[in-house]
């Protein structure tokens, strides 16, 4: 299941890295966002894939735990700017907090720590 939820935060992440690309002849910040999103694209491309091979956790763990910051980072400056609860940091801070739940449970690190060593 965490592999899903990193699979589907690499393709919000992807979304938003093609967004940021189409907008950023108007304004140039845009295109260091869209950098920065497509780095973590592949961080959870390569973490889900990971996961779903039965290898490591922490790439996944990693790349979900720096898009959290992300999006949290997100919501707040939506928050202070007067906007409100913007959907899709909400959504990508609930699918990475939702995949580090995932991975962090016992039986996940059990999983993984039998698999690693058989």
């Amino acid at each position: 299941m965490a592999g899903v939820a990193g699979f589907t935060e690499a393709t919000l992440l992807f979304l938003v890295a093609l967004v940021s690309f189409t907008f950023s002849p108007q304004a140039g910040l845009l295109g260091v966002f869209g950098v920065l999103y497509l780095v973590l694209t592949a961080g959870c491309l390569w973490g889900a894939v990971s996961v779903l091979r039965g290898r490591s956790a922490r790439p996944l763990l990693a790349g979900s735990a720096v898009t959290g910051v992300v999006a949290l980072a997100g919501l707040v400056v939506g928050l202070l700017q007067g906007g409100g609860v913007a959907f899709l940091p909400a959504l990508l801070l609930l699918l990475a907090v939702g995949a580090v739940v995932l991975l962090l449970q016992a039986p996940s690190r059990e999983w993984f720590a039998a698999h690693r060593d058989g």
